[in-house]
């Protein structure tokens, strides 16, 4: 049907989000390893075979980008001599694709909750909170979860209550046409019900209220449900998933985050000085009494993530100032 703009969007998509931002990130270490083992290997073959599907699929609509990827993969003349690749019906689980559509919708809201908090994924926090009716379909992911979320502990509740407010209004705009002058009564009747159990009863079925000597019947789309918060705590919700985010951070997660940040930074200097990802080096750095605290702490940690022989305070470097965490530090690296 010649519907190309729609299977550029399909392509598009699933090169960026799932293929980039998802499979080629989570597996970051395992395409970094030195050793050819069969996880190095199966890591990138799945990787080879799904560019390789993906080019056949562009070559018609992309014909240059197609032809150049395809004979970078397999040294063969021409990807318009090949054949298109044919579905295996057999390779697809539908019960594998939901939990993982479910883990990475938790993890998009749990990373937007940080950005509303303005706390970035590299600081530690304490806990998430998701509801408990996914923990049976998930609970093998949670290790995931928290690596994606920077987070130590992942709890399933049945009663998310404790970590929110909840305040109902009228709907206005649907209630108003039906309930006319009642409205404020309504508005009253909410103010004195216990808004989480109203609510559940409402989303299972319309009720019936007594407003001014009248039974009334409300509907769902009758009451607007405002959800906030409760201090110390980042509700984020889409499409029905909460996530709960615990937003306090004591010492301990602030110096783990110091430490992130630190590596971090050490990391942008290694590819901005052109080192090779598997170059040891030295590193010497100008530190504030909490970072050094913090590298102290974390020193092992640190070295592993950048390859670093050596940490040296230096109290004399100088050099350009980073801002780790609102911590001024200065950092040189040298190649060993």
């Amino acid at each position: 049907r010649f519907e190309v703009t729609k299977l550029i969007r399909e392509v598009s998509d699933f090169l960026i989000e799932d293929v980039s931002n998802w499979y080629i990130r989570r597996n970051r270490r395992r395409f970094w390893k030195t050793e050819i083992d069969d996880d190095k290997k199966s890591v990138y073959n799945t990787t080879y075979e799904i560019l390789l599907g993906i080019t056949k699929m562009m070559a018609p609509f992309t014909p240059f980008i197609a032809e150049e990827v395809y004979r970078n993969l397999t040294g063969k003349e021409s990807v318009h001599l090949d054949y298109l690749p044919e579905t295996n019906l057999e390779l697809i689980d539908e019960d594998l694709e939901e939990k993982m559509a479910i883990v990475r919708g938790l993890v998009t809201l749990g990373r937007a909750s940080r950005e509303e908090v303005q706390i970035k994924v590299r600081q530690p926090l304490s806990e998430i909170v998701i509801d408990s009716k996914y923990e049976e379909k998930i609970q093998d992911l949670v290790p995931l979860i928290k690596e994606e979320l920077n987070v130590k502990d992942v709890v399933f509740k049945e009663d998310l209550s404790d970590f929110m407010n909840y305040e109902l209004k009228p709907n206005f705009k649907v209630a108003g046409r039906v309930l006319g002058k009642k409205i404020p009564m309504l508005q009253k009747y909410l103010q004195g019900v216990n808004a989480k159990d109203f609510i559940a009863e409402l989303n299972e079925k319309d009720m019936v209220v007594e407003l001014g000597g009248e039974e009334v019947e409300i509907k769902r789309d009758y009451v607007d449900v405002r959800i906030s918060s409760k201090e110390g705590f980042d509700v984020a919700m889409e499409n029905n998933l909460f996530v709960i985010l615990d937003t306090t951070l004591t010492d301990e997660l602030k110096s783990e985050g110091y430490a992130r940040e630190f590596v971090s930074k050490i990391q942008q200097i290694r590819k901005n000085s052109g080192f090779d990802v598997l170059d040891n080096i030295e590193v010497s750095y100008r530190p504030t009494e909490a970072i050094k605290s913090a590298i102290k702490e974390h020193e092992d940690f640190v070295k592993d993530e950048v390859l670093a022989v050596n940490i040296i305070e230096n109290d004399n470097l100088q050099g350009e100032t980073v801002d780790l965490n609102g911590e001024e530090v200065v950092i040189e690296l040298k190649k060993m």
